[in-house]
């Protein structure tokens, strides 16, 4: 777990419990990653809540639906300033990414000497005018997260003063024009699938009573947004004969793992696609330059097709030769956990952890993975059994605490 002050690291704590049950009536996990408090109460004490408080339930959907219910009702009787502050951690760093661009902008400009000060007033205004334009572009393109209850929360006149407040605080420099635009983009942040850095990921797997399979599915929340809980779903995994019989996701810091799963991580692509669309233009140049054409423009024409070509090559490079290379490694492995007995997966699941532990002691920064690994193993027969867990406290010192687990 790591401690945060504002955007600097401060502290890591290698035994935070980030692995959970989450019903005592069905069989069902519940692991939690990235931030470990909602509204600022521990997401641990606010599980264990609701585990005496769930009932027995059908399906995992459901359990996980009411979860993100009984945090958006815990969400609602938070304090007000709770509740705006809430509001804050999300319209605070789009303001502050402009506010930080636009500085930047101005420092370059002055550096390389091509605003005259007659000017500076203009180019500062058109500065923070090119920022707010390319950010409302951005968040329009983003598209709308989902809240609990359906729809998005109403922006009240009080509310719309929370954000005018906010933006006044965060640029006080904008003129009335650039400060009604800042608002539109407050207003498209607080609703945006685009989450704030504080996000908190939320898996939730198991059996339901009727389910005969395993069910994963997954949530990243980003607090509550006017009193209602603001979430992505990022994945849903229905074990079925019909369709996935094994899947192996990973979370949160997942470079290592996909990159033993698949072969290659979104590091590797990133850095493939770049060296390609560097390299294939140099490559069209030095045939081209070596060609004689008798007509210019066969010369143009032959440079359009060379572009189109570099294009689908790019595309083709992205949506089908890393789509196969992964497809191809990951179907190896889920050919053989379909078929795996549960001592080795469990196994398997903490040395799988133990891959990113390792790559962050041996590399650069800060060891934000390691520490004991918790590993717990849900099944229809024995419910959700622990395999290997940390205690903060010895066993043979809290014989009493052992004996009211056994009778609850």
């Amino acid at each position: 777990m790591t401690i945060q002050a504002g955007s600097k690291e401060e502290k890591i704590f290698d035994t935070a419990d980030k692995l959970f049950e989450l019903s005592n009536s069905n069989a069902i996990g519940v692991m939690v990653y990235n931030g470990m408090s909602f509204m600022e109460a521990p997401l641990p004490s606010l599980i264990r809540q609701f585990r005496t408080e769930c009932a027995n339930v059908e399906r995992v959907e459901q359990a996980a639906e009411k979860f993100l219910g009984f945090l958006n009702e815990f969400a609602q009787s938070s304090p007000q300033r709770v509740q705006e502050d809430a509001v804050r951690r999300i319209v605070i760093p789009v303001l502050s990414q402009i506010k930080n661009r636009y500085v930047g902008q101005i420092q370059r400009g002055i550096a390389e000497g091509d605003w005259s000060p007659d000017q500076l007033q203009e180019n500062l205004s058109k500065a923070l005018d090119n920022e707010i334009s390319l950010f409302t572009r951005i968040y329009k393109a983003a598209g709308d997260a989902k809240f609990v209850g359906g729809k998005k929360p109403v922006l009240t006149a009080n509310r719309v003063d929370l954000l005018q407040e906010i933006i006044a605080a965060e640029i006080p420099i904008a003129n009335d024009g650039q400060k009604k635009n800042l608002l539109a983009i407050a207003r498209l942040a607080v609703s945006s699938v685009r989450l704030s850095q504080a996000r908190t990921g939320i898996v939730v797997a198991g059996f339901g009573a009727g389910d005969l399979f395993p069910t994963l599915v997954s949530y990243e929340i980003d607090g509550s947004v006017f009193g209602r809980l603001k979430y992505v779903e990022t994945n849903l995994v229905n074990i079925d004969r019909d369709g996935h019989k094994a899947r192996v996701l990973p979370f949160a810091q997942k470079e290592m793992v996909e990159r033993f799963l698949y072969g290659l991580d979104e590091d590797i692509e990133r850095e493939v696609t770049l060296f390609c669309k560097r390299m294939i233009p140099i490559i069209s140049d030095e045939i081209l330059t070596r060609l004689k054409f008798d007509d210019p423009e066969d010369l143009e024409r032959m440079k359009e097709d060379a572009k189109r070509a570099e294009h689908a090559f790019s595309e083709a490079l992205k949506e089908k030769a890393f789509e196969e290379i992964r497809s191809n490694s990951r179907e190896e492995i889920e050919d053989m956990v379909e078929f795996m007995p549960k001592p080795e997966m469990a196994k398997m699941a903490e040395a799988l952890i133990n891959l990113t532990s390792i790559k962050r002691r041996v590399s650069r920064g800060m060891e934000t993975v390691g520490g004991p690994i918790d590993v717990a193993v849900i099944s229809q027969s024995e419910g959700f059994v622990w395999v290997r867990r940390k205690h903060y406290f010895p066993e043979e010192l809290n014989s009493r605490y052992f004996k009211r687990m056994r009778s609850t």
